[in-house]
């Protein structure tokens, strides 16, 4: 996980300064502009202090450069940091899995009433989404 974000922070960095000084033409050439999603599972599992530090620099100045990360956490599992995750949490949008339950929006302040989208009744789309899962973890031994 550190050289993803190693990889990450240093593209940030670059894209962020070619921007502000009009030198976009002078970024590395296997600098890649497209958008990139960073998806953690399992948050906050598996990271130090540096790869936290790390992740919330992506959080604070990756979307200005294309890096949007989405983080799949239950907060009650990073109480061992206490406060340190804090600002982390606040500057998310949080979703949750749970329906009727409130989505919390860190940007203009209301709780959104959460309804997950369902497949139409009588679809099969769930039972062939289900069926290429078990054959992409067999296939890969898992």
């Amino acid at each position: 996980m550190d050289a993803v974000l190693d990889r990450l922070v240093r593209r940030v960095e670059l894209v962020r300064t070619a921007v502000r000084h009009h030198a976009v033409d002078a970024l590395p050439d296997d600098m890649d502009l497209a958008d990139q999603l960073l998806w953690v599972h399992d948050f906050p599992h598996g990271f130090d202090d540096r790869a936290l530090t790390k992740l919330r620099y992506l959080v604070d100045e990756g979307a200005s450069a294309g890096v949007s990360l989405m983080l799949v956490a239950d907060r009650r599992d990073a109480d061992e940091y206490g406060p340190v995750l804090d600002p982390l949490w606040r500057s998310l949008l949080r979703l949750t899995p749970v329906p009727d339950d409130h989505l919390a929006d860190p940007w203009v302040g209301p709780a959104w009433r959460y309804e997950p989208p369902l497949p139409p009744p009588g679809s099969g789309i769930v039972p062939e989404v289900l069926r290429r899962l078990a054959a992409v973890r067999r296939e890969r031994g898992g």
